[in-house]
């Protein structure tokens, strides 16, 4: 008996909790997104240059690499590019062969010999100028340039608050259009960021009529994006 009188007394203890939730519904809310969309110059690229050369005498393709690289490095040097901003480490040796079907074995044909250049440029009204002059010094492979930008941290930040306000805008318009307004955010989540992209590619060629091949590489402009998808409360006119 005693037992049952507990259980009576929890039991009425319940009821009015569950009342008084029942009271306080959820409040309503919306789900939108924002993007925000920075477009700047680049200030800066990354170009990957390297000097092969094949010889069936290893000392011989080994000379001629590394008279090449320090063309390659001395052109870089006359363009004014800091020390700090070059790095060539190391040299690649890969033995080469071929199948004898008489033999049926590999015998060895030659050396692979290579060096690679990796530079950061800060002037890229030079750009065409160290991509021409490394191919006349002696490069013989070059990347596509990669550009970047020195503030790159900053302007994802800017992108990302233009991303929020713009999931701020577009929650009001949405209530707006229901005849409500938008209280405070509950939930805002950034979407993984892609790398900043060019405008339209690394490199955009001028016409033919340019006067020389180094003033053929004209760069576009970044294009710096962020998403969020945000989560605000919705309230009636005057709340």
């Amino acid at each position: 008996m005693r037992m049952l009188a507990l259980l009576a007394v929890t039991g009425a203890l319940l009821l009015p909790l569950a009342a008084s939730a029942g009271d306080n519904p959820s409040p309503r809310t919306l789900s939108v997104q924002g993007e925000g969309r920075l477009s700047v110059p680049p200030d800066e690229a990354r170009i990957g240059l390297a000097v092969q050369a094949r010889s069936a005498d290893l000392a011989t393709a080994r000379e001629d690499v590394n008279a090449r690289t320090a063309a390659v490095l001395a052109h870089l040097e006359g363009l004014g590019i800091a020390a700090g901003d070059i790095s060539a480490p190391g040299l690649t040796l890969r033995p080469e062969y071929r199948w004898d079907k008489a033999r049926e074995q590999q015998v060895l044909k030659g050396y692979l010999v290579q060096r690679r250049i990796d530079v950061r440029l800060a002037e890229l009204g030079r750009l065409g100028l160290l991509i021409e002059g490394a191919a006349d010094a002696g490069a013989n492979e070059v990347s596509p340039p990669v550009l970047g930008h020195s503030e790159e941290d900053r302007l994802r930040r800017e992108a990302l608050a233009a991303a929020g306000r713009d999931a701020r805008a577009n929650a009001e318009a949405l209530a707006a259009s229901l005849g409500m307004t938008v209280g405070p955010a509950r939930t805002l989540d950034a979407v993984e960021a892609p790398r900043p992209r060019p405008m339209a590619s690394e490199m955009i060629l001028r016409s033919a009529d340019a006067a020389t091949a180094a003033e053929s590489y004209v760069t576009g402009d970044l294009v710096f994006e962020r998403r969020v998808n945000a989560r605000f409360d919705l309230l009636e006119p005057g709340a």
